[in-house]
């Protein structure tokens, strides 16, 4: 590393230097990208309040309310299925959260016929993958796409990971939104294709959050 000589006072301005270069790094990583950018502290901060106001609702956590599991099948998603949705508030926020919970990862390696509805209800905790959550802000947060935020959660509430343009990053923002509409990618451009302009897959939802 190349030393650097400091005048009498100028110590401030080094450590502003080493502060920033960091920040800087980042946001030059965040400007090469094709995507806007998620897993953010801000995106982290939102998460982690987000899963705290879902185990205060009983969503998940200890005592959750439990409802009946499908079959699924789709990746990136479980092979079975349960669904939750209600109005929850965040913060000074009230918005729309639908939760899927994700049993054996479909499209894994023996993962059909090994984890059934049956063996689900038997033993959820046994075969839960992950839970992933689409959370409706407020209005700004992202217009154009309904203001949804997009999360992975562990069954222990914290972020899954995933390798993003070389770069480790969280499960949690505006995912993924393309910086061109022609780049959407993840939960975006997959839940563009429910119909209806509204990212929700199923029309029993749909038309529960209408009410």
């Amino acid at each position: 590393m190349k030393s650097v000589k400091v005048a009498k006072g100028g110590h401030r301005l080094l450590l502003w230097v080493i502060l920033a270069w960091p920040f800087s790094l980042y946001s030059a990583e965040q400007e090469s990208s094709r995507f806007v950018p998620v897993g953010t502290p801000a995106d982290l901060q939102y998460a982690a309040q987000l899963w705290s106001a879902m185990v205060e609702e009983k969503i998940e956590g200890e005592g959750r309310k439990s409802n009946p599991p499908f079959f699924g099948g789709a990746r990136p998603h479980g092979e079975i299925l349960e669904l939750s949705d209600q109005n929850l508030r965040v913060g000074s926020h009230t918005g729309f959260i639908v939760v899927k919970r994700n049993y054996g990862q479909a499209g894994v390696a023996d993962v059909r016929g090994r984890v059934t509805v049956e063996r689900v209800t038997q033993n959820r905790a046994k075969f839960l993958d992950s839970i992933t959550v689409m959370y409706q802000r407020e209005s700004g947060y992202d217009d154009l796409h309904q203001n949804w935020f997009w999360a992975k959660f562990r069954p222990d509430g914290s972020l899954f990971r995933k390798r993003i343009e070389g770069r480790e990053t969280a499960l949690a923002g505006r995912l993924l939104k393309g910086k061109q509409r022609e780049d959407n990618a993840g939960c975006i451009y997959c839940h563009s294709a429910a119909g209806g302009g509204d990212y929700i897959f199923y029309p029993e939802i749909t038309s529960r959050r209408s009410h």
